[in-house]
C-alpha cells in the first residue's frame, strides 16, 4: 500500500494506523504553493513486512533557476521539480523490488542511484553552466533520504539511503534518537552545523555525478520508531537534542497518531525558517497510548535536561549550554552513525549493523 501524498497547502499531515504499523507524514512549506520540499513518501508492503519512507528537500540556492510552468501557468523551479521527481523516482524503484519474507539483499544504493542518473537524465538536458555562476548552480538538485526495512518475527533489518543533508534516525526507549545517516557536507560535527550553512559536496543532480550512499542495521528486542526528516525540522533548533525533544513533547500531549501529526505541523512552523516534511513509521506497537507509554520516560529525561536551560537573551551562557548539552546527548546519538573515512564500524548490544 502506498499511503497518500500531502495535498499542496502550507501544512498537511497524513496518519495511518495498524495493529504493529502505524505511520504518520508532516509536510509544510513557508510558501504556499511555493515549498521546494516534496510530499514525504511512506509505502508498506503487508504481506512481505517490508517498507520505505523517504523525505526530499529540493536545493532552492543551487537550483533556484525556473526550469518548468504548470497547466496554470505557475513558474517552478530546479528545486522544485527535482524534490518530486526524486519522489517518483525512489517510489517507482521500490515497487519493483522483490518482495519476500527474508533479509534484506545485499545494498540497494547502487541500483537506486542508477534509477535517478537515469530518470535525472532523461527528464532534461543539462543546460550548459555559466561562466558567471561557476560551481555553485546545479541543474534539477535535492536532497534524499529513506529507510527501507523489513519486519521479522523477532528483529526490524532498515537500510538508510541518503544523498545531501537530509537525515534518517531510529527512536528508541532506552536510548533516544539515533541518527543513521552522516551529512553529505564539509562540516561533520551536528552542533556545528546548526550555526553554519556547510558546503553540500554531494546531492541528486541531473548534471554531475552524485552517489545514495547506504548504511545498515539490524534492531532487536524492543519496538522502535523509524523516522526521515529535512532540515525544516532539525536545522532550526538549539541544539541537536532539540528535536528529539520536539518529537516526545509533541507525542506526549497527543491521544491519537493524528493528533500527534498536527502537534508536529504546529509546532515545525512556530520554528523553523524552511519547509519542512518529515515520514516516520512506528513499529512493532499494538496501539498508539502503546507508543506514547513507551516512550515517556525517555522523555522525561529530556524534560529533565531542558529545564536548565539559561535565558536565549544571553549569549555566553546559552553558548556554554549548547556545548555541554551536545557533550552529554552526543555519544548516543551518534553511536549508529556511518563512520568517517578511514574509522573503524562500532556496534553496541541490540543492533548489528555496518556501512555499504
Amino acid at each position: 500500500m502506498t499511503l497518500p501524498a500531502a495535498r499542496a497547502t502550507a501544512q498537511s499531515t497524513y496518519a495511518h494506523a495498524e495493529r504493529g504499523m502505524m505511520a504518520l507524514s508532516v509536510w509544510t512549506e513557508r510558501r504556499p504553493d511555493l515549498g521546494e520540499d516534496a510530499e514525504p513518501l511512506l509505502v508498506h508492503h503487508r504481506p512481505s513486512g517490508s517498507g520505505l519512507l523517504s523525505v526530499f528537500d529540493g536545493l532552492g540556492g543551487s537550483g533556484s533557476s525556473t526550469v518548468w510552468q504548470d497547466s496554470h501557468g505557475r513558474a517552478r523551479s530546479g528545486a522544485w521539480v527535482a524534490s518530486r521527481l526524486a519522489r517518483l523516482g525512489t517510489e517507482s524503484w521500490f515497487v519493483q523490488l522483490p518482495r519476500a519474507r527474508h533479509a534484506l539483499p545485499e545494498t540497494s544504493a547502487p541500483s537506486l542511484t542508477g534509477h535517478l542518473r537515469w530518470l535525472f537524465g532523461s527528464f532534461a538536458p543539462p543546460p550548459r553552466r555559466s561562466k558567471v555562476v561557476g560551481s555553485m548552480r546545479r541543474h534539477l538538485p535535492t536532497t534524499l533520504a529513506a529507510l527501507r526495512y523489513n519486519v521479522r518475527e523477532d528483529s526490524v533489518e532498515c537500510e538508510a539511503l541518503w544523498a545531501g543533508d537530509s537525515r534518517a534516525y531510529v527512536l528508541t526507549a532506552d536510548a533516544g534518537l539515533r541518527a543513521l545517516t552522516r551529512d553529505h557536507t564539509d562540516e561533520q560535527d551536528t552542533l556545528a552545523q546548526l550555526v553554519q550553512d556547510p558546503q553540500m559536496t554531494n546531492a541528486v543532480c541531473a548534471d554531475r555525478h552524485f552517489e545514495v550512499q547506504s548504511h545498515a542495521w539490524t534492531f532487536t528486542g524492543e519496538p522502535c520508531v523509524l523516522l526521515c526528516a529535512t532540515d525544516g525540522f532539525f536545522g532550526y533548533v538549539h541544539t541537536p537534542g532539540d528535536f528529539e525533544h520536539v518529537l516526545l513533547s509533541t507525542l506526549e500531549r497527543a491521544d491519537s497518531l493524528n493528533a500527534w501529526a498536527r502537534s508536529l505541523a504546529d509546532t515545525v512552523t512556530s520554528y523553523t525558517a524552511d519547509d519542512a516534511s518529515l515520514a516516520l513509521v512506528a513499529l512493532g506497537y499494538d496501539t498508539f497510548e502503546h507508543v506514547r507509554q513507551h516512550l515517556a520516560l525517555r522523555f522525561a529525561q529530556l524534560d529533565h535536561w531542558a529545564v536548565n536551560m539559561p535565558d536565549p537573551q544571553d549569549d555566553t551562557a546559552m553558548r556554554r549550554w549548547r556545548i555541554e548539552s551536545w557533550e552529554r546527548y552526543r555519544p548516543a546519538y551518534e553511536a549508529w552513525m556511518p563512520p568517517l573515512p578511514g574509522t573503524a564500524e562500532t556496534e553496541e548490544p541490540g543492533a548489528e549493523g555496518g556501512g555499504r
